[in-house]
């Protein structure tokens, strides 16, 4: 985590990242999922740079998010389309 640097962009507009060095989580899987293959729920660690995204409006949208931590980087681009409340 001293070498982590990581940006997230939503629409344009730098979103701000929260550093978390390694705080207990609990996770809930479910069966034949990719990282245990069971269902169940178990604790681990969790840490990283890791950002909260404003309520968006009914919309396209466009979230750019690049990290980066000695000699690992990874980067993905999310096309997001919210759509409005159903009457």
């Amino acid at each position: 985590m001293r070498t982590a640097k990581g940006s997230a962009v939503l629409d344009g507009e730098q979103v701000d990242s929260d550093v978390h060095r390694g705080e207990k989580i609990t996770v809930a899987s479910v069966a034949n999922n990719a990282v245990t293959g069971t269902a169940g729920r178990g604790t681990t660690t969790g840490c990283g740079l890791w950002v909260q995204l404003p309520p968006l409006e009914p919309g396209p949208h466009s979230l750019k998010i690049r990290g980066r931590s000695d000699d690992f980087s990874t980067g993905v681009d999310y096309a997001l389309t919210v759509e409005g409340a159903s009457d």
